[in-house]
């Protein structure tokens, strides 16, 4: 079945996310998206069993939580995995900072930090700096499917 207009199916989330899902911890481990989109992660993730919590919006499809606010005000903590598709990109450098200990707040110690991030000036490098604080790198690598882009798991302290 498709959405409506976006030409991907209702379970199918983001490649990038896809790809990870091998690499981070099994359903029904718990994932808090903070940025919903067309919430494709959240109903993929849901179909394979994980319990999602979405920020910013309303539940995509029943199953699926739902949590008013962003991450960098976010009620709810101690979450397995954070998706990071879109919401990290969208910020400034401080706001990076906030977000990234928004992040390690709402994980519980060896939760995720997983998704897309952007490789701007300094790439892989000036990514790993900025999530340095609180995370150490667990996979990083160029997207398979989009330059400027890095596909990286993250372990929160």
């Amino acid at each position: 079945m498709n959405q409506s207009g976006a030409g991907l199916a209702r379970d199918r989330g983001a490649p990038v996310v896809l790809r990870l899902l091998p690499h981070v911890h099994h359903p029904p481990a718990r994932v808090l998206l903070p940025d919903l989109g067309e919430g494709h992660e959240a109903r993929a993730l849901d179909a394979r069993g994980y319990r999602v919590t979405v920020l910013g919006g309303p539940a995509p499809a029943p199953g699926i939580t739902a949590a008013a606010g962003s991450l960098l005000d976010a009620p709810v903590r101690d979450f397995d995995l954070v998706c990071e598709s879109g919401a990290f990109a969208s910020l400034d450098h401080v706001s990076r900072a906030r977000y990234v200990e928004a992040a390690a707040t709402v994980l519980r110690p060896g939760g995720l930090l997983f998704g897309a991030f952007p490789a701007e000036e300094g790439g892989a490098g000036a990514l790993i700096e900025q999530l340095a604080p609180r995370f150490d790198v667990a996979r990083l690598e160029p997207s398979g499917t989009a330059d400027g882009w890095l596909e990286a798991i993250f372990v929160r302290r």
